[in-house]
């Protein structure tokens, strides 16, 4: 009997180690979730970039390579037709932010441009032995219905914008999703700029326009492709 009783307790004891260890685990992994994904956002209020990285392509440029390459304007959201476009998720080499007032559609030359930008990013960033980020989309294709909606909240917004074409998405250089807490610790400036690096060698190479947009903490980009 006393046997019995010594196993009982033996089990129990080992039954609470192994739940211990469960709990412990959650824990170090939620912590490890909280610090790569919600720690960045309170961190990002004041970053800017360097000037050389302050594009100033005007709404005309970015309408004309819009008109051309893209879509017809959709004017209500039950009209929009994504047959002939690219959707767009969360993956390797970028997140989707949760979007309000757009559409996760892309053509696909402008699809592969975000992918682009996306994939030399991360290469930057492992060439300088940085933690692993990935950009973060903001906005993407917008309907007539989005831009009027848009409109009550962002006074800024216009009507005539390159997004309906779905050629343009705006990527956020304030917040960068982070994918790892292996790698050199890196500032959200050096970021930043970092992206803006990028983007201007893909300007330059005549792939896309840019615009930085200080008020909505953003690169607005179009594919002129």
């Amino acid at each position: 009997m006393e046997q019995k009783i010594t196993n009982r307790k033996k089990q129990r004891l080992s039954t609470r180690w192994v739940v211990n260890i469960i709990l412990l685990a959650i824990i170090m992994v939620g912590g490890w979730y909280v610090c790569c994904h919600y720690l960045p956002y309170l961190k990002s209020t004041s970053v800017s970039v360097n000037s050389e990285y302050r594009f100033g392509d005007g709404n005309s440029k970015h309408l004309a390579a819009a008109r051309k390459a893209g879509i017809r304007p959709v004017e209500k959201n039950e009209d929009l037709k994504t047959n002939t476009l690219t959707k767009i998720e969360s993956g390797d080499h970028y997140k989707v932010d949760r979007l309000k007032y757009s559409h996760a559609y892309l053509t696909p030359k402008a699809a592969n441009l975000l992918d682009e930008i996306g994939t030399r990013f991360q290469a930057e960033l492992k060439n300088q032995g940085l933690e692993k980020r990935r950009i973060i989309v903001t906005s993407v294709l917008r309907t007539g219905d989005d831009v009027k909606r848009l409109k009550k909240v962002n006074q800024n917004a216009t009507a005539n914008s390159a997004h309906q074409y779905a050629t343009t998405f705006d990527i956020t250089y304030v917040r960068f999703d982070r994918q790892s807490l292996m790698g050199d610790d890196v500032s959200f400036k050096q970021l930043a700029n970092i992206l803006g690096g990028v983007l201007k060698q893909l300007r330059n190479e005549g792939r896309c326009y840019v615009k930085y947009e200080h008020q909505q903490h953003c690169f607005h980009i179009t594919s002129r492709k």
